[in-house]
C-alpha cells in the first residue's frame, strides 16, 4: 500500500511537472513595447508634433495634441518638435500607458524644456485635458492670445 501511494504521488508530481513545462512552452512576450521607467538618447527619427522614435521603439509625447503629418498645419508641428530636439539627448519617463504601439511619455530635452509645454506654447499642438488633466492649458491659453502656431491662422483647437 506504501508503494501504491508513493508511485501515485510521483506520478502525480511527473503529471504537474508536465503541465508546468507546457504552460512555459505556451508562453508569448508581450508584442508591446517593453516600459521605460525613463530612457534618454538622441530620437532616431520624428514622425510629427507629437510623436519620434529612439530606434524601434515610438514614443508619443503625454497630454498633448498635435497636427497629424498629411494635415494643413501637420508638417509645421513636426518641424517644431524637430526644432525642440535638434539631433541632441531627449529623456523621456514613461506614464505606463500605451497608444497605437507607443509608449506614451513625459519627455524633456537636452536643456531640461518640457516637449509638451513648449509644442503647446508655440502653437503647435493643444492641451489635451483627459490625459493632462489641464496641465497645459495655460499654455495653450498664451499661444491663443499671442497668435502663435495655428491660432496665427485662426483655427480652433480640434480637441
Amino acid at each position: 500500500m506504501i508503494r501504491t501511494m508513493a508511485g501515485a504521488t510521483i506520478a502525480a508530481l511527473a503529471v504537474a511537472g508536465l503541465a508546468t513545462t507546457a504552460a512555459a512552452r505556451r508562453y508569448q512576450p508581450p508584442s508591446s513595447p517593453l516600459p521605460i521607467a525613463a530612457t534618454t538618447g538622441v530620437p532616431t527619427s520624428i514622425h510629427d508634433g507629437d510623436t519620434f522614435r529612439f530606434g524601434k521603439l515610438r514614443v508619443r509625447v503625454w497630454g498633448i495634441d498635435a497636427p497629424e503629418l498629411e494635415t494643413q498645419f501637420g508638417p509645421a508641428a513636426r518641424a517644431q518638435l524637430v526644432q525642440l530636439v535638434a539631433d541632441r539627448r531627449v529623456t523621456c519617463r514613461d506614464t505606463g500607458k500605451r497608444n497605437h504601439d507607443r509608449v506614451v511619455a513625459q519627455c524633456w530635452n537636452w536643456q531640461g524644456i518640457d516637449l509638451a509645454a513648449a509644442m503647446t506654447r508655440t502653437g503647435w499642438a493643444v492641451n489635451w485635458s483627459t490625459f493632462s488633466h489641464g496641465r497645459y492649458l495655460a499654455d495653450q491659453q498664451a499661444a491663443q492670445r499671442e497668435r502663435r502656431g495655428v491660432f496665427a491662422y485662426g483655427v480652433q483647437p480640434w480637441r
